[in-house]
């Protein structure tokens, strides 16, 4: 495998902000701009003309919050909007009719408007929507008038249009979770190369460079969880995507490993950099053994990035196999005289080799026994993945 300088990681994170990569987010974005368009100009019109409210300005701003949400929890943020619209509306009115407005007026009906939210649900959005709605009758709607109850039916209005419009515009269930999983894969492909390099040529500056990029990789983390779960959601609301809901399981499925995989990365880097700050080494075999799973993960990356069943169905049983290779590989010899830290660095490896095996849809029992056992007693012996290789994790 092709060495690369130390830095790829950051590297990574610079060509994020490139011109061309500016331009690949907008085109990325279009149909959610073409959904909150939509929604917010379709929301207006039916609060108006249908529903006969002179200025419903809080449907298509309902709309395009509901629309703005991710991880996939916008049917229930729709409800929450609406309910806090009227728990504001109400509360408002109720109080300002008797103690009046002003200053302090506003900081008491805000205050109860929390206190009640608080009570009534945990979520946040809740409790914003009953603060803004009592400010509103504090101070620019009269309390006893319909305009705040017309608020509180243009937020539903809003909410309802948001969930039509993603149900008949969808976004695609997959491309971006599987995007969001290339990614966090190419980030752990970076620092291994990265580490075992630094290993080799014992340099501690860049294996503090590489770790404390590594440190910032849950935003990432949170990104694919959230892309993922809001594909599961359209594939629900949507006609359209429903012969989707298999393949977005299956992505659903992998989530944990990827993220178990990031996490070893960070252990493995750490453990890396205490290695060479006390000037000691590890085996070659033990480096090799990170620079194939480097190699790995690359080609994983590669794999959910292109998005095709077939490249699936051709690639990832090769994988499979390459991963079964460095599972024999990664016995207790290879570390055996070296310090607990070479021993550290073999344990982490051989937890990736395990994450990436349940990434490929192995289940963790038949990826466990691929490992060269550790033990007189394992729990999981080698020849349980020979008889069922791919355990119940199916590839698809």
């Amino acid at each position: 495998m092709p060495k690369r300088r130390i830095g790829t990681l950051e590297r990574l994170r610079d060509i994020d902000d490139s011109l061309q990569a500016r331009a690949r987010r907008v085109f990325k974005r279009r149909l959610s701009v073409l959904q909150g368009a939509l929604a917010a100009g379709s929301a207006y019109w039916v609060a108006q003309n249908i529903f006969g409210h002179e200025q419903p300005f809080f449907a298509p701003i309902a709309a395009v919050i509901i629309l703005g949400l991710t991880g996939g929890e916008r049917l229930k943020r729709a409800v929450e909007l609406s309910l806090g619209c009227a728990v504001g509306v109400g509360l408002g009115d109720l109080l300002i009719s008797f103690i009046g407005s002003g200053g302090w007026q506003i900081a008491v009906v805000v205050g109860v408007s929390l206190l009640v939210a608080s009570f009534l649900s945990k979520a946040p959005l809740v409790s914003n929507q009953v603060a803004i709605g009592s400010i509103l009758i504090a101070t620019i709607m009269p309390p006893g008038s319909s305009d705040g109850f017309d608020r509180m039916f243009d937020a539903l209005i809003g909410g309802v249009t948001a969930i039509i419009i993603i149900a008949i515009i969808p976004t695609s269930p997959l491309k971006a979770g599987r995007h969001e999983v290339s990614k966090v894969l190419g980030i752990v492909a970076s620092v291994l190369e990265d580490v075992a390099i630094a290993i080799r040529e014992r340099d501690t500056k860049a294996l503090n460079e590489v770790l404390s990029a590594v440190r910032g990789t849950q935003q990432d983390i949170n990104i694919m969880l959230a892309a993922t779960k809001t594909g599961r959601e359209s594939s629900t609301v949507s006609p359209l995507l429903w012969s989707e809901k298999r393949r977005v399981r299956s992505l659903e499925r992998i989530l944990t490993p990827v993220d178990n995989t990031i996490r070893n990365v960070r252990v493995l880097a750490r453990r890396a950099l205490v290695l060479t700050e006390d000037n000691d080494s590890v085996a070659e075999e033990q480096l090799l053994i990170i620079e194939e799973l480097a190699d790995i993960a690359h080609a994983l990356a590669g794999v959910y990035e292109r998005n095709t069943m077939v490249t699936e169905a051709i690639e990832i049983p090769e994988l499979v196999q390459r991963l079964r290779g460095l599972g024999a590989r990664a016995e207790i010899s290879v570390a055996e005289g070296k310090v607990l830290s070479a021993q550290v660095v073999l344990a982490q490896s051989r937890s990736i080799i395990v994450d990436l095996l349940q990434v490929c849809g192995m289940s963790r029992e038949s990826a466990v026994a691929v490992l060269a056992p550790t033990s007189d007693t394992p729990a999981f012996p080698p020849e349980v993945w020979e008889e069922d290789p791919l355990g119940d994790g199916e590839v698809e």
